[in-house]
This record gives C-alpha cells, structure tokens and sequence, in this order.
C-alpha cells in the first residue's frame, strides 16, 4: 500500500491558481482599507478639534446648520456605513439627532444622512483650525 504525504497540497479544494487569484484579491482589498485610513488621516489632520460636554468633538458645517459628531467615531470611519449621534448646536436648544456617516473615497469628503428613514448623504465641510 502507498503512503500518503500527508500534505496540505494534495487535500486542498483549491488549485495553485485558485490560490494566486484569493490571495491577490485580499491583497487589493488590504491596499483599498489602506488608502482609505491614510485619505482620513490626511482629511482631519488639519481639522479643528473642540471640547463639547467634557468629550472632543468635530464640527461640520453646513449653509444651515452646524453639528458636532464625536472623535471616536471619525477614528473609526471607513467607507461603510455607520450610525451616529449628531449633537446640534442653535439658539433654542441642544439636540441629538441621529444619522448615517461614511467616508467617500472618490472625493475625499465626509458625507452624512441626517435622516434614517430618508437616507439622503450630503457632503459636509469640516471646521479647519
């Protein structure tokens, strides 16, 4: 009788270009997560940070309104979608409203729903300091 081996190239499913095919695509997509968290890095470097209730916070801008969304959250920004609370600042009162987040990597901007019913992302400018 024949002795096996025993090595992990003769029981894979997957073939040797198979392999070279798995392995490029999860290099690609290392690289994307990459390029991302060093665009983000480089967007808010230059962003002015505020202390708001004891916590820091960025402001974005808009021709209306101005929000307060949290640093940790733009820590973990990518280009997929997060929830969060916006902290909006006006004459009356202090609201929370919640809203959709994410990073769009093709202009480099952040864009945010303010609606979770009607998701609708708009781009928003950052205070720079």
């Amino acid at each position: 009788m024949a002795e096996k081996s025993g090595t992990a190239d003769e029981t894979s499913p997957y073939s040797e270009a198979e392999k070279k095919r798995i392995m490029a695509a999860l290099e690609e997509e290392r690289k994307r997560a990459q390029t991302n968290i060093e665009a983000i890095k480089h967007y808010f470097s230059d962003k002015k940070i505020f202390l708001y209730k004891g916590k820091e916070y960025y402001k974005v801008k808009d021709y209306k309104n101005s929000f307060y969304i949290r640093a940790s959250v733009i820590d973990s920004l990518n280009s997929t979608v997060q929830e969060i609370e916006l902290e909006r600042s006006g004459y009356t009162a202090n609201r929370i409203q919640r809203g959709f987040i994410k990073w769009d990597p093709a202009r480099n901007r952040v864009l945010i729903s303010l609606s979770k019913v009607r998701i609708y992302y708009k781009p928003f400018d950052v205070v720079s300091a």
